[in-house]
Parts: structure tokens; sequence; C-alpha cells
């Protein structure tokens, strides 16, 4: 019983931050954020320990702060250090992109271009809409290289550069003019065109980075 009642805990624990690290991958926590445990407990209707032992992994990850006083942040990501994270996640992305670009079938371009119509559709409701759809578009990608290790560091980085996203919410019209390439890189996919799969994930990390950097230069 005791087994039994540690694992329902941990699964529990598991899907916390899940919901957790959704949320700072869409930007709805803006940096600085303080994150009260049962405040986050209430509105998950569940149980405090579950929420701040996912806390607790989320701080372990790097996603998250916790001060003396055990209160979680939002930790605020500086120009440099986004900058830092952009060289990393296209070369993790790259290789990722590589991969799927070998081995993808009619079936998953057909998912990747579904989900493409899906962005296009939640630009025109939402900045939180369009990131939702944009995050499903570009894990589904990452899904089909098949190497969950990579497709875990990957998260890792989404997670921490996400509240950054927040500052793109006042800028509407901005994130609904974006193409995120998804067109050249569903066409380079589809002829097998590595170096062209890579040159469209590149370019869309860029093109992301040349938003934000605005707010950080004010």
């Amino acid at each position: 019983m005791f087994d039994l009642d540690k694992a329902q805990r941990l699964s529990l624990t598991v899907q916390v931050e899940s919901r957790l690290k959704s949320a700072l991958i869409l930007g709805m926590l803006k940096p600085g954020a303080r994150l009260v445990t049962k405040e986050i407990a209430q509105q998950l209707g569940t149980s405090i320990t579950p929420v701040r032992e996912a806390l607790l992994r989320l701080v372990a990850s790097s996603a998250l702060d916790v001060t003396p006083a055990q209160a979680f942040l939002v930790p605020a990501i500086s120009e440099c250090h986004y900058q830092e994270i952009s060289v990393i996640r296209k070369s993790l992305e790259g290789m990722a992109v590589q991969k799927v670009t070998r081995k993808i079938n009619k079936a998953g371009l057909m998912r990747l271009n579904q989900l493409k119509e899906s962005f296009l559709s939640a630009q025109k409701v939402s900045v939180e809409a369009a990131l939702k759809a944009n995050r499903d578009f570009y894990f589904q990608l990452f899904h089909y290289a098949e190497m969950p290790t990579l497709m875990e560091l990957i998260e890792q980085l989404w997670v921490r550069i996400g509240p950054s996203f927040n500052y793109l919410y006042p800028r509407f019209d901005e994130v609904s003019s974006l193409s995120h390439n998804y067109d050249s890189l569903i066409e380079a996919l589809t002829e097998r065109d590595e170096a062209g799969s890579i040159a469209a994930i590149h370019k869309g990390i860029t093109e992301d980075f040349t938003i934000l950097l605005r707010q950080y230069r004010g």
C-alpha cells in the first residue's frame, strides 16, 4: 500500500510539473512572478504536497528559482542568456530536424500541415493560442526524430525561455504576422533536404530572438 501511495503521488507530481512547464513555455508566467504553492494547488484542484514537489523539480532543472525563504520565483532571463540558449537550441533542434528529414513519412507530413493550419487559425485568436499552436507544431516535429533524450533537452530550453514570451502578449500584431517558416520547413522535409530543414529551424529561432530583443533594449 505504501508503494502504491508513493507511485500515485509521483504520478500526480509529474502531472502538476507538466502543467507548470506548459505555462512557462507559453509565457503565461511573467519573469519575476512569485508562485504560491497553496494558490496553485487550489487552481489545479490538488493537495499542496505534489505541487511543492513539482516546483522543487523545476528548481532542480533551473526552470524556477527559490529564495532562502522558500519562495518560488519565475526567473528573469538576460539578453545574453537568451542568446546563449538560442545558440544551443539551433544545435539541438537542428540535430532533431536533420533526423526527422531522413525518416518522416507521408502521414507525418500531413500531420505537420494540419498543425500549421491550426497555427494560422490560432494567430487570429490570441498570442497565447498562437504560442500553444506553435509549441504543438514543433514538439510534434521533434517527436518524429524518435530521440527522447534530445526531446527532453529541447523541452528544458523552451521551459527556460518561455517566460520571456510574456513580453509578446502586448505585441499581438507582431506575433500574428509571423510565419515561423512552416512552409519552407515542410517543403524541405518533403524533399528530404536536410540543409533546408535545418536552415528553416535556425531562421525561426533567429526571428523569435529579434522580436524579443526589442523588449530587452527597450
